[in-house]
């Protein structure tokens, strides 16, 4: 069996829910890509992955249009290999391109997944069997809480995320330390106490800052874990925010790749790491990333942003880790922002014929197959080409 051609589909899909980042704060992409890998047996991959905002806002470092071109040359190292090779596949792209570059690696991730869709297929066996097998089929998920623009909707939004079930709380706060006072509390006087309670501080503080910031919201609202306080590039400020404050340190944007987060893994700063599975790279070298972390007891989160065929890829991934207790729920419904719902039932206008993993009650269970186990709604996906950006074919 031979791969024949690879397709790259553009296509929008707009957020119905408001997902809106506190660096910025800028709200989430709707750009996004289809890869589409066949073969001369008639069986298909498909992988999708990172939204790529549209030029110039180039916030990734890297454009839609760029990133299809990119694929381009990436996809000819494909044509007439062996799909099963799955290995071999993906080391040979990684080889060919940039380590340095983020965007590189959620390109990967792109041919990651729909690599592992493919044999999936062709074995009729789900992915999470390529990987050992479930470990966990129900797994606790934690909401993220968008930057929105008042306190009333923080405190709005934080009720009706844990009256659907959602078993932890990740709040978005910037550099203003009333305004991310306010805000927590706002969470707080909505839910209570004993729910668990994070933030994420956007790069947005100097570590003295940060440090003041955390112990007195530990202090007065109890607070779970902060992730990324500090700018990645400031690893001295980590150095010192670590011996000044008790608060679990997760992170983000210093641990976008496997070598950024062994380097700040021997710094011995943060208590755990975010598995952003298609920023790393896909389901292949996010096993590798975990797998270092539970080397060195370290934690971490499996996340997803992205939309269904992304989040099928993180799901397989997620119930074939092993259950690490603790405080950190898995990030795994970000991507129901795109839908503007807190499950998957709800969903009813999608680019898949159906969800392949579950989100129910606060719960991912362990999705169907064979590979991803997702089912393209075609007519749906034509409907969302964008104007004047057309797909690429390689053969």
């Amino acid at each position: 069996m031979k791969i024949t051609s690879v397709e790259i589909i553009p296509f929008d899909q707009k957020h119905k829910g408001n997902l809106i980042f506190s660096a910025g704060p800028k709200p989430a992409s709707d750009t996004y890509i289809m890869l589409k890998i066949k073969t001369d047996e008639g069986f298909e991959g498909i992988g999708s992955s990172y939204a790529f905002g549209r030029a110039p806002l180039l916030s990734t470092g890297c454009s839609r249009e760029t990133a299809m071109f990119l694929m381009k040359d990436l996809a000819s190292l494909l044509i007439g290999q062996d799909p099963m090779r799955l290995s071999f596949l993906l080391e040979r792209l990684e080889r060919a391109i940039s380590g340095w570059f983020t965007e590189n690696w959620y390109i990967h991730s792109y041919f990651d997944h729909a690599l592992y869709d493919l044999k999936g297929k062709i074995l009729n066996l789900p992915v999470y069997e390529l990987l050992g097998g479930v470990k966990r089929d129900k797994i606790p998920v934690e909401f993220i809480l968008s930057f929105l623009p008042t306190l009333e909707e923080v405190g709005e939004e934080a009720k009706r995320v844990i009256d659907h079930g959602f078993k932890s709380l990740k709040l978005h706060v910037n550099n203003n330390t009333k305004d991310a006072e306010a805000r927590v509390k706002a969470v707080r006087d909505a839910v209570g106490y004993e729910v668990p309670l994070s933030i994420d501080m956007g790069m947005a503080y100097t570590a003295p800052d940060a440090a003041r910031l955390l112990e007195y919201l530990d202090q007065e609202y109890n607070l779970n874990f902060a992730e990324q306080p500090l700018h990645p590039y400031n690893v001295s400020g980590y150095e010192v925010l670590r011996s000044m404050t008790k608060v679990p340190l997760t992170g983000d944007q210093s641990g976008m790749s496997l070598r950024q987060t062994y380097e700040y893994m021997k710094l011995n700063v943060f208590d755990s790491y975010h598995c952003l599975l298609t920023r790393i790279g896909g389901i292949n070298r996010a096993g590798r990333y975990c797998d270092m972390l539970e080397t060195a007891h370290l934690n971490y989160q499996v996340c997803n942003m992205d939309n269904s065929i992304s989040n099928a890829a993180a799901a397989h991934f997620a119930v074939s880790r092993n259950d690490r207790g603790g405080r950190y729920n898995d990030e795994l419904a970000l991507y129901l922002y795109l839908h503007g719902t807190y499950d998957t039932k709800s969903i009813k206008d999608d680019i898949v014929k159906e969800q392949a993993a579950v989100i129910e009650d606060g719960y991912l269970y362990a999705p169907k197959g064979p590979g991803l186990g997702v089912e393209l709604d075609e007519e749906k996906l034509k409907s969302c080409a964008p104007s004047g950006l057309a797909s690429i074919t390689v053969k």
